[in-house]
C-alpha cells in the first residue's frame, strides 16, 4: 500500500513509518530500494533507514525522505555548472581553469602557513563561480570581439556587484555559514587591487579578503594565458612578467608562491583535466 501512495504522488510524503514486527532485514532493505526506484530523481530520496522509535515494544523502520532544498550540496553544484556551460562554453571553461589553479594554489598557501586547510577547501568550490555574474552581463558587452569602451567596460565591472547580491538574501538568513560568506568575498573583490585602485569597493592590502586575494592571481594568470579575439594568448613566461610588472595589483606574498611552484601547479591541474 505504500508503495502504492508513493509512486501514486511521490513528492507527497516526508517520511514513511513500517511496523518492522515480522519482517527481516533484507525484506525491509528491499522495501526501501523500491521506494528509492518509485521516487523522483531529486524529491523525495531516502536518505537514513534504521531503528528510531520504539514506544510501545515495537520498533519501527523509518525512512527520512529529502525534499529539493536538501538536495546534497554536490547536485546543486551539478547544476549551476551545467547551465553555465550550456550558457556560455567560455565562460564555464574560464570557470573551470580558475577553479583549477585556486586549487592548487590554495593548497601551497596551506603549507607556507597564509591560511587553513578549512579556508583552502572553501576557495576550491568559490572559485569556480568567480564570474557567475557575468551571466547577468549583456552578450553584447560579453562577446564583444574587440577591446570594450570605457562605457562598456563599467557595465562589466557591474559583475561582481550582481554576482554577489545573488547570495545576499541566503547569507541574511544563513549568518553562521562559511561557505556563503566566502562565496560572495571571492564573487565581489576577486576584481579588488592591493594598492586600492581596483574595484568594486576599492579596498586595499588585508581589507580585501584573503580567498579574493588567491582567486585574483589565478583569474588574470589564465585570463592573460587565453586568447582572446583581439589579441593571442599570452605564453605563461609572458604572463608572469606582465603580471609582475603591473605593480600594486596582487598580493605580493602569494603572487610570489604562485609564480615559484607553477610548474608543479599546471602539472596538478593538467592531471585533474585529464581525470
Amino acid at each position: 500500500m505504500a508503495l502504492r501512495l508513493i509512486e501514486r504522488e511521490p513528492c507527497a510524503y516526508s517520511t514513511v513509518l513500517v511496523d518492522r514486527t515480522g519482517f527481516e532485514e533484507d525484506e525491509l532493505t528491499r522495501f526501501a530500494a523500491q521506494v528509492s526506484e518509485l521516487a523522483s530523481p531529486l524529491f523525495p530520496k531516502i536518505v537514513q533507514l534504521g531503528d528510531h522509535l520504539k514506544e510501545r515494544n515495537s520498533a519501527w523502520y523509518r525512512c527520512i525522505l529529502t525534499n529539493l532544498f536538501e538536495m546534497p550540496t554536490i547536485g546543486f553544484v551539478q547544476f549551476i555548472t551545467e547551465l553555465i556551460r550550456l550558457k556560455d562554453k567560455a565562460l564555464f571553461e574560464h570557470l573551470l581553469n580558475v577553479k583549477s589553479y585556486s586549487t592548487e594554489l590554495a593548497k601551497l598557501c596551506v603549507k607556507e602557513g597564509i591560511i587553513d586547510e578549512g579556508t583552502a577547501e572553501l576557495v576550491s568550490f568559490a572559485a569556480f563561480f568567480h564570474d557567475i555574474g557575468k551571466v547577468l552581463i549583456s552578450d553584447e558587452i560579453l562577446h564583444k570581439p574587440s577591446k570594450l569602451t570605457p562605457e562598456e567596460f563599467e557595465s562589466m565591472k557591474l559583475h561582481t556587484v550582481l554576482g554577489a547580491k545573488l547570495f545576499e538574501k541566503s547569507i541574511r538568513t544563513n549568518k553562521e555559514n562559511r561557505l556563503l560568506t566566502v562565496l560572495y568575498r571571492v564573487i565581489k573583490y576577486h576584481h579588488e587591487r592591493f594598492d586600492g585602485k581596483g574595484y568594486p569597493e576599492g579596498l586595499q592590502s588585508d581589507q580585501i579578503p584573503i580567498e579574493a586575494r588567491i582567486v585574483s592571481v589565478a583569474d588574470v594568470f589564465d585570463a592573460l594565458t587565453s586568447s582572446r579575439s583581439y589579441r593571442k594568448a599570452y605564453t605563461p613566461s609572458e604572463a608572469f612578467s606582465i603580471m609582475t610588472s603591473d605593480e600594486g595589483h596582487f598580493d605580493p606574498q602569494i603572487l610570489d608562491v604562485f609564480q615559484k611552484n607553477f610548474e608543479r601547479i599546471r602539472d596538478s591541474t593538467n592531471r585533474s583535466k585529464l581525470a
